[in-house]
């Protein structure tokens, strides 16, 4: 394939890619577009070459109030004057004990909660397996298709979103079982959301009365909201008898809240959503509000069921993640703040509608909040996923200065700082517009498509 010739300047961004993949190993790297980011505030990214870029990422989710957010700076810095770390595996510290105060006060329905922290989502989700196993004397764990849970050997072991994270490592986890996910746009048995009475818990309900013993089965372990596999939210009949099936056999249900978790879903987690009070809740990405942070949080009494150091690291729960955390803690907390996170959601769902009636290749614009996914087709007709197209128009966007991926091969993923202003809303949906536009006159050169990996 050709070389591409960038429109704007990536002098700097370029030189330093090839200087990256010359000493850093690609397992840790997925490719969209040669960005090198050098500043980030609010929602503006500043890379190396000085082009400036709306975010529609947020890092991964994992910037929910943005850079450089004010309260956050201030905590830090007033944090590093004292110490950054000093292991809480052996000592203690006031922002770890006061952050995990206040994630025990938004635990859903009120009860009681106690916290584990962790490095990241991925060993928490490694920390869940652990006290379920523990708590209840099982082993199984079920987990679901399309699912992404982390990179750690447990949290490998429960995604399912895509074979490179498998190819090469195996074996995994042993007594590890995938069932199907609650996917209503793409229905398996060809039922209408409004009419369905939760046909895809049927796996599972088989499974338990022929090969799998529910008395064996520790816990189930589900993302509400899909993240990675395509920002799917759970139908709330499927969530509701999967619940009742794991309370009427002693399964625990814990919920994976690393991606939508604290605000993105336009409440403190997706599961709020549904009216649900889980036994367990698995928080990464944003928890640090920038910094690496964990959290395993659940009712006390499974909190309680393993000894010390069961899961404990030297930097996890360390001074300036959670004073960092906590002070976007009380951001999120202020009145109102969900308010316009689902007030600016619905903005840029309209806007997406908008698009939709004037090009005819959205065929679902879904989420809750501002974790939005919108999937992108060929032709409505046979709904056949454009891939391509999605790579090419993320690439373009680029270039005319928003960052926005895709998720599941052929869906955009919308989650912007939660801090992202009205009018940097209405200059995204301007270039997403463009950028669907000379797409469907075919301006947009296959050659971009060398500077993507993607999902």
């Amino acid at each position: 394939m050709a070389e591409y010739k960038d429109p704007i300047n990536l002098t700097k961004d370029r030189a330093l890619v090839a200087r990256s993949e010359k000493v850093c190993a690609r397992a840790n790297h997925l490719t969209y577009f040669p960005l090198v980011v050098d500043s980030y505030k609010g929602a503006v990214i500043t890379d190396v070459d000085g082009n400036e870029y709306i975010d529609f990422l947020a890092s991964a989710s994992s910037m929910n109030l943005g850079g450089s957010h004010p309260a956050i700076l201030k905590a830090c810095r007033e944090q590093l004057e004292k110490v950054t770390q000093y292991s809480a595996v052996y000592t203690y510290n006031e922002p770890n004990i006061r952050y995990a105060e206040k994630l025990a006060s938004i635990y859903p329905g009120g009860g009681p909660a106690k916290v584990c922290y962790g490095n990241c989502g991925s060993d928490c989700n490694d920390a869940a397996i652990k006290f379920a196993r523990g708590f209840t004397g099982r082993t199984k764990i079920i987990s679901f298709n399309n699912a992404y849970h982390g990179n750690t050997f447990g949290s490998s072991s429960m995604t399912h979103v895509t074979h490179r994270m498998h190819r090469h490592m195996g074996p995994f986890l042993p007594e590890m079982y995938s069932f199907p996910f609650s996917d209503c746009a793409h229905c398996m048995f060809d039922k209408d959301r409004e009419t369905c009475s939760a046909e895809c818990l049927r796996p599972i309900e088989q499974a338990f009365a022929t090969s799998l013993d529910p008395e064996e089965v520790a816990a189930v372990i589900i993302e509400p909201v899909q993240g990675d596999g395509g920002i799917i939210a759970a139908h709330p009949l499927f969530l509701e008898k999967l619940y009742k099936l794991c309370q009427d056999n002693g399964i625990l249900f814990i919920v994976e809240e690393v991606q939508q978790g604290l605000g993105r879903t336009g409440k403190w987690f997706s599961i709020d959503n549904y009216g649900i009070v889980p036994d367990g809740i698995i928080m990464g990405k944003s928890v640090g509000a920038g910094f690496p942070l964990g959290v395993f949080m659940a009712r006390p009494e499974i909190m309680d069921c393993l000894p010390e150091i069961a899961h404990g690291f030297t930097l996890s729960g360390n001074s300036m993640s959670c004073a960092a955390g906590a002070a976007a803690f009380d951001v999120l907390a202020e009145p109102g703040f969900f308010d316009e996170v689902n007030r600016k959601g619905r903005k840029i769902k309209d806007g997406f509608a908008k698009l939709a009636d004037k090009y005819g290749i959205i065929s679902d614009i879904r989420g809750w909040g501002m974790s939005i996914g919108v999937e992108i087709v060929k032709d409505l007709e046979t709904k056949e996923p454009d891939v391509t197209g999605v790579a090419k128009m993320c690439y373009r966007a680029f270039e005319k200065g928003l960052v926005m991926i895709s998720l599941a091969g052929n869906v955009f993923r919308v989650q912007p700082p939660l801090v992202i202003t009205d009018e940097q809303i209405d200059r995204a949906m301007e270039i997403i517009d463009e950028t669907m536009d000379e797409y469907k006159k075919g301006e947009i050169s296959d050659e971009v498509l060398s500077n993507v990996a993607g999902w």
